[in-house]
């Protein structure tokens, strides 16, 4: 009896452990995304909403990456000419324009401990920003032969490129499909430039 009862509590033990484990790996299994979110309503939590050319990036020096950039065209929370410092997302390149959606840290952000008292990074910086919905606020501008026209001066223009399955547009915007094929890009589409500045324009600040 005594050798049942033990069998039969060992066994127990073996399912639960296994149990336990096939929980705790669907449990690193799952992935979230951001929630798709219109653009006025992203419009309307950004503190910062500009066009911007990235004018240097450090990843080495800071906790996260941080880009040093431009303001060409502003929209809220900034002036054009403007310097401003955003974060923490890598990928960006030098010399390239986004048309960017931020949130104020409020916190900023300092340099490692090893580079605090270097000239090697930007030093603190209390007026740091950051890209909301894990990065989707910032969408790459780019020149484009993709656009609808009868000629090709008519179908090339600079456009912004935007994952429309996070960041919902009005149906008055149209929208054109990515030039890049693969699965990566199957929910990227492409705007006018032009035309996404008219319309942020109407947004109220």
């Amino acid at each position: 009896m005594q050798t049942f009862t033990r069998r039969t509590l060992s066994a127990l033990l073996v399912c639960l452990v296994v149990l336990a484990a096939k929980c705790k790996a669907q449990t690193r299994e799952t992935i979230t995304e951001p929630a798709p979110v219109k653009v006025e309503e992203l419009f309307k939590q950004a503190d910062l909403v500009a066009v911007v050319r990235i004018l240097s990036g450090d990843a080495e020096h800071y906790p996260s990456a941080v880009y040093k950039a431009n303001v060409l065209q502003a929209f809220k929370g900034t002036d054009e000419g403007s310097t401003v410092y955003f974060g923490p997302f890598v990928g960006y390149g030098i010399g390239e324009e986004l048309l960017v959606f931020l949130r104020r840290s409020q916190k900023g952000i300092e340099p490692n401990q090893k580079a605090a008292d270097s000239n090697l990074s930007y030093g603190p910086i209390s007026s740091f920003y950051l890209a909301m919905y894990e990065g989707y606020s910032t969408l790459h501008i780019k020149y484009e032969c993709l656009f609808d026209g009868k000629e090709i001066a008519q179908q090339c223009d600079y456009g912004v490129r935007v994952n429309t399955h996070q960041v919902v547009l009005p149906k008055t915007i149209k929208t054109f499909p990515s030039s890049t094929k693969g699965a990566c890009s199957e929910e990227a589409s492409w705007v006018r430039k032009s035309v996404f500045v008219v319309y942020l324009k109407t947004l109220p600040t």
